[in-house]
């Protein structure tokens, strides 16, 4: 579904359930988290959601109130599954949604990795998208080009609702929703959730200020999940 996006000067992007483009070398990804992308990566799961009779994929991220993803990746799941960088699979639910800024939490009491820490996004330096395509946690670094406000409806394309993000210098794809964006400490800073209809170069997140939309409001035995996207 093509919905159009105000960012401040009209940019066009596209809502997606994002799978994979060029990644960067696992030495280059090394160097930028200084020798500690395994330990990021064991943070990062492939969130599998089974909405409405369909598989959704997409990836999601261990923080302290649970496992964080986008809304649009598991709205009107009957069942979710966490997979983790070894390939472990784990049952899961939500424990808290937000549709209008597309977040989720999922339960993690089940996961016994070390959630990561978070940040506030800052122009101009340089971050790592951690993306789950192929059941593989990759990572494609970027830059943060600019830190915007963006305009948009609901992931129901309903209403029109404003939150912060941030433009991105990087492709992604369908499967790499959700993905955590890290800073050279390995610190989550936002999560990949659209890309330019414009630019195949240009990609967009939700900053972590949003966050508190849903780790402020979780319920640990689970709540309803929406009505599955078309």
């Amino acid at each position: 579904m093509s919905i159009q996006l105000r960012i401040f000067s009209m940019i066009s992007i596209i809502l997606l359930l994002l799978t994979c483009c060029s990644r960067g070398t696992s030495e280059d990804q090394d160097i930028f988290l200084d020798g500690r992308v395994d330990e990021v990566q064991n943070s990062v799961f492939v969130i599998e959601a089974l909405t409405c009779g369909k598989n959704s994929f997409g990836t999601g991220v261990l923080v302290q109130e649970g496992v964080l993803t986008n809304a649009h990746v598991v709205a009107g799941s009957e069942s979710l599954s966490i997979i983790d960088s070894n390939g472990s699979e784990f049952s899961s639910f939500v424990i808290a949604i937000d549709f209008k800024t597309d977040l989720a939490l999922l339960d993690s009491s089940k996961i016994t990795q070390k959630p990561l820490q978070t940040s506030k996004p800052r122009v101009g330096i340089d971050v790592a998208l951690m993306v789950g395509s192929e059941n593989e946690i990759q990572v494609i670094p970027s830059q943060i080009k600019r830190l915007i406000n963006i305009s948009m409806a609901d992931i129901y394309g309903e209403g029109e609702f404003v939150r912060s993000g941030m433009e991105l210098a990087a492709s992604v794809a369908p499967g790499d929703s959700g993905g955590p964006i890290v800073n050279t400490d390995g610190e989550v800073i936002g999560l990949v959730f659209s890309r330019s209809i414009n630019n195949e170069g240009i990609s967009y997140g939700i900053s972590s200020k949003e966050f508190i939309k849903v780790t402020s409001e979780l319920t640990k035995t689970g709540i309803e999940t929406g009505d599955c996207r078309n």
